[in-house]
């Protein structure tokens, strides 16, 4: 048995337009770089890059892999949004996969969003925030390995 607008209600989730004014640097789909780039401002990557792309996980920073987009490299930043294509291991504060995305590799994340038909061929991992860890009233335990030789 089906309902009417059922699958729009449940399953469809619409895709807001990014909004790219506010962007610092952007690789244009024409352009292909060999070589890991760290940014530390928002940007948006339509090329290809072979190499890691790093942002600081400090400061608020945006960092969007276009549709056209191809990574081969680790992505490591606060706020990821990926559209396209990444063989390589992601990282990010806020991670949003959307639907044309596919990801090949793990996903690290505290917050994450993704969309009906993205990919993650890779497993997921949820990261604690600094104001989630244990504060210094929790007991800890320490264990200290020497060795017998």
């Amino acid at each position: 048995m089906t309902f009417p607008g059922a699958n729009d209600m449940f399953f469809r989730k619409k895709q807001h337009a990014l909004n790219t004014e506010s962007l610092a640097s952007l690789i244009d789909h024409t352009v292909t770089i060999n070589g890991s780039i760290t940014f530390d401002k928002n940007a948006r990557i339509d090329g290809t890059v072979y190499g890691n792309l790093t942002g600081s996980m400090a400061k608020n920073n945006l960092l969007i892999v276009g549709p056209q987009a191809t990574v081969h490299g680790d992505i490591r930043c606060q706020s990821l949004v990926v559209l396209g294509y990444v063989k390589g291991n992601v990282t990010a504060t806020y991670l949003e996969i959307r639907s044309s995305a596919r990801i090949h590799g793990d996903a690290c994340y505290e917050t994450i969003e993704m969309y009906q038909g993205a990919e993650i061929n890779g497993h997921l991992f949820r990261i604690q925030s600094d104001s989630k860890k244990e504060t210094s009233d929790t007991p800890s335990i320490t264990l200290e390995i020497k060795s017998t030789s």
